[in-house]
């Protein structure tokens, strides 16, 4: 025993203690001084609300995930991830994190870190407290002259796998040829929903996010795509910068 730890009041052993007997009842014995009825009590519900948060944050994984192997995980986020905050909604995000640094994945799907991300991505939107003024949008106004930037409630993501497809029936065993991908966004009635994007509407979003008007980034993806007639990348690019707007996707810049 360290001399720091032997100064420490025995209640705050006793916490220590208490506190790691939680997270791992298996390798850490219960305080003494606690009855073990209320001790199995404390045992249950502080797993049963970590469980249940994670299973709520990621209801594909859990479905695709075996109950035993899902609670073994369970259990061993809890063992090796130091939450480093006290609210509950960013547990999720915790969750995340110890896919990414802590939980050895070589016996998991090769899609599970990236479908958690597309799936804790709907309730940061949902939670987020971001606001944007949507544009009052006209269709007699040719936006593609606009400065227009994405809303902090729409986020462009690009991954692996098509993670929005995944399912009981359709799990993949390796990546895609090329990136899937996603607008995931927060609509004006505060639904989180998701529209697939090709490379080209992708890169319009990215080239808008730049500074660019849309007339701008339509002629430049026409140049990049060199494509014979540059007028219709335009008309595509007003006609998607149109239905973003409408969507509240795109805001002013």
């Amino acid at each position: 025993m360290s001399h720091a730890q032997h100064n420490r009041p025995s209640f705050i052993d006793t916490q220590y203690q208490f506190a790691a007997h939680l997270r791992d009842p298996d390798n850490n014995p219960a305080p003494d001084n606690i009855e073990q009825r209320r001790m199995a009590i404390y045992r249950e519900l502080f797993y049963n609300n970590i469980q249940g948060f994670i299973e709520n944050g990621f209801p594909v994984l859990r479905e695709l995930t075996a109950d035993e192997a899902w609670h073994n995980m369970i259990r061993d986020f809890m063992v090796k991830h130091h939450c480093k905050t006290p609210l509950f909604h960013e547990i999720s995000r915790e969750f995340l994190s110890y896919l990414d640094n802590e939980r050895d994945t070589s016996n998991d799907p090769v899609f599970i870190k990236q479908l958690a991300h597309y799936e804790w991505v709907e309730l940061a939107l949902s939670v987020s407290d971001k606001e944007a003024s949507l544009v009052q949008f006209n269709a007699q106004t040719n936006y593609l002259a606009e400065a227009l930037q994405i809303s902090p409630l729409a986020w462009p993501l690009s991954y692996q796998y098509a993670v929005h497809q995944i399912s009981p029936d359709y799990q993949p065993s390796e990546p895609n040829g090329n990136p899937v991908f996603l607008l995931v966004y927060r609509n004006q009635q505060d639904e989180v929903t998701f529209m697939e994007l090709n490379p080209v509407s992708n890169r319009l979003i990215a080239l808008l996010n730049d500074g660019m008007t849309g007339q701008v980034a339509a002629e430049q993806i026409a140049q990049e795509l060199q494509h014979p007639n540059p007028q219709v990348v335009i008309d595509g690019a007003k006609s998607l910068i149109d239905d973003w707007l409408q969507r509240g996707v795109l805001i002013s810049r």
